[in-house]
């Protein structure tokens, strides 16, 4: 870009990426106000980075303070809206300082700690009733877009969703910073019953949350393969939430370098062609892919505890 953005086109873009809590939008605003200031006063700061994402500097801001509290990313978001204009400003250059291994700390928070060791575990990718739908090459994302517009689930769905309560903590359906996206299995099963109806409401509402209806269908499809590992393994249990958002997005990821494995150093720049063509897969095809993304995420916290 070698013309600047005009005040209307920066707004507009702001409010198009931000999260749809309305304090994101300020607190936008803001790290970008702080990052202009920085950029003069500390360039040493940014030596090496060739892209700014406020979205991701906010996620590292979040990552240290859930480590500092000892509390899950939407609790420590809160508390980032209650730091002042200063600690938010000192809290963005402790980052940047920190860039790399802050993003390491992130990686550790997605991790997921499981008491079974990981050979243990079945690893099986369920066959889904899409399979049996004739798609065209590349129409898959259409047919999702489709699905994901009338708000069907497949039949058992919610138990299904009901099942792997039973096997983790909880799960983060949506935006992981929004507080209200998160099911706890404990209070949930405690409460209410596999067939009931205001457990399916629950979930029903947050994945009608999504905007996107293809990312909608995604997450249904995600939640029936993790519902089928966690049949297949009824010992497993997992001590953190799962949240679709991460796991997701790995698997979108592993995908894409299966297929680009010369551009693992360049992801970033690719992670819109890669959501396409996550898109255009095979229900099969993302099952497997989402199993390699709870491999990698389960291994990962294995490491992290020796």
């Amino acid at each position: 870009m070698t013309v600047p953005l005009s005040h209307n086109e920066i707004v507009e873009k702001i409010n198009h990426f931000c999260r749809e809590d309305i304090r994101d939008r300020v607190l936008t605003q803001e790290i970008l106000i702080y990052l202009s200031t920085l950029i003069k006063s500390e360039p040493e700061l940014f030596k090496g980075l060739l892209t700014l994402r406020v979205g991701y500097l906010i996620l590292l801001i979040t990552s240290e303070l859930a480590q500092e509290l000892k509390v899950t990313q939407d609790e420590a978001y809160e508390t980032l809206m209650q730091l002042s204009p200063f600690e938010v400003k000192t809290r963005l250059s402790q980052v940047l300082g920190e860039y790399s291994d802050m993003s390491k700390l992130l990686r550790q928070q997605e991790s997921l700690h499981v008491k079974q060791k990981e050979s243990d575990i079945e690893w099986v990718v369920q066959p889904l009733i899409f399979e049996d739908i004739e798609v065209q090459p590349g129409g898959w994302r259409r047919f999702r877009q489709a699905e994901g517009a009338t708000g069907r689930t497949p039949k058992d769905f919610y138990k299904q969703v009901w099942l792997l309560m039973h096997h983790c903590k909880g799960l983060v359906i949506g935006d992981k910073l929004e507080r209200r996206n998160r099911l706890e299995s404990e209070e949930m099963i405690s409460e209410m019953t596999a067939g009931e109806k205001n457990f399916a409401l629950q979930v029903e509402h947050l994945l009608n949350k999504i905007e996107a209806p293809e990312y909608r269908q995604v997450n249904i499809e995600t939640l029936m393969e993790l519902a089928a590992i966690a049949f297949n393994n009824p010992d497993l249990q997992i001590e953190e939430y799962i949240v679709l958002d991460v796991l997701i997005g790995h698997a979108v990821r592993l995908a894409w370098l299966d297929g680009h494995p010369e551009r693992g150093d360049r992801y970033d720049e690719d992670k819109g062609s890669a959501w396409r063509s996550f898109y255009n897969t095979s229900p099969k095809e993302c099952a497997s892919y989402v199993v390699k993304a709870f491999r990698f995420l389960t291994e990962f916290g294995e490491v992290s505890t020796v």
